[in-house]
């Protein structure tokens, strides 16, 4: 999957601090990438009116998602794939497989890579031509932090045998539009091409002479290989603090009048909060966390279980 880099948007630019607890973005955060589209005041005003009184331009609830559409191993070639479509968002997810040898330094763990690849139409939205490879890197970063950790991948399981040979998985996403909410999309799409993943069966030919090469023999089908070694679900739901609202599943333009966001990564299995990053330079009221963190767990497990239905009914076509 090629296509020109680009990068995760930013929101807006920081407000005068208030007098009340709040969440601020620590460096981690400064990877955000300003958004070159821009909305008329009235077009801002009208969205914040309607905000104010509990009504979206799309007539969603503050807490409702847009309607998500998966397609199933859509490359034929990969080891797992996904395309996501969400509002005007359309992303695709390919999990390529390959065996490797692992590193002098963890001779017993393989190797997992996620790389962020935007179409040329997002990269113009979104940024310049100088900081948009730049942009793309930290938000490959991101994800692996996020949803890529030791503590979601199993990488032991990922060695066939130590010192000698191990699984390299790498998985390319490409957006090829952005619609707002691009990292939730992302995460989801994410977890639905690797619960597709299976891995071939290898076995460990042993020399039978001196000097001969150690050979591998590898089984291909599908019913003699091992799923792909998760040991969470990482769901990203992020929350948009628009004045005194706080909405899920934002769009472009809804992210462009946020004051705060704040990504909340949830266990989609068990359920728990796996961690939370600040997007952006804006203030989060920390009075209102605990509701936030329990809405974000019942929106996780109700993406889990829509992912779960697609699954279903496509083993069975």
């Amino acid at each position: 999957l090629k296509a020109a880099q680009c990068g995760f948007p930013g929101g807006r630019s920081p407000e005068p601090p208030r007098k009340r607890s709040c969440v601020r973005a620590g460096a981690g955060a400064a990877w955000a990438m300003q958004s070159l589209q821009r909305i008329s005041e009235a077009e801002r005003r009208y969205l914040l009116d309607g905000v104010a009184q509990g009504m979206r331009n799309d007539g969603r609830g503050c807490f409702d998602y847009r309607r998500v559409a998966f397609e199933m191993d859509p490359i034929p070639t990969a080891t797992g794939s996904c395309r996501l479509r969400a509002g005007e968002t359309d992303l695709l997810v390919c999990v390529k497989c390959d065996i490797g040898k692992p590193s002098r330094q963890h001779p017993n763990v393989g190797q997992f890579q996620v790389a962020v690849d935007c179409a040329a139409s997002v990269s113009v939205a979104f940024s310049d031509a100088r900081s948009a490879e730049e942009d793309s890197r930290q938000l490959s970063a991101l994800l692996e932090s996020l949803c890529a950790g030791d503590g979601v991948v199993d990488r032991q399981a990922l060695c066939v045998q130590p010192g000698l040979f191990a699984w390299e998985v790498y998985v390319d996403i490409l957006v090829l539009t952005s619609g707002g909410n691009l990292l939730d999309s992302i995460s989801l799409a994410l977890c639905a091409a690797l619960m597709e993943t299976v891995l071939p069966k290898v076995e460990v030919l042993e020399a039978m002479e001196e000097g001969e090469v150690v050979q591998l023999r590898v089984n291909d089908r599908p019913e003699a290989g091992t799923p792909f070694p998760l040991r969470r679900l990482p769901l990203c739901v992020t929350v948009a603090q628009i004045q005194q609202r706080f909405l899920f599943d934002v769009t472009s333009e809804e992210e462009l009048c946020a004051d705060a966001m704040l990504c909340v990564v949830v266990d989609a299995k068990s359920g728990e909060v796996m961690g939370l990053h600040k997007l952006g330079r804006g203030l989060f009221d920390l009075a209102t966390l605990p509701s936030m963190l329990q809405r974000c767990r019942a929106a996780a497990a109700a993406l889990m279980q829509q992912l779960e239905r697609e699954l279903s009914l496509k083993d069975h076509s």
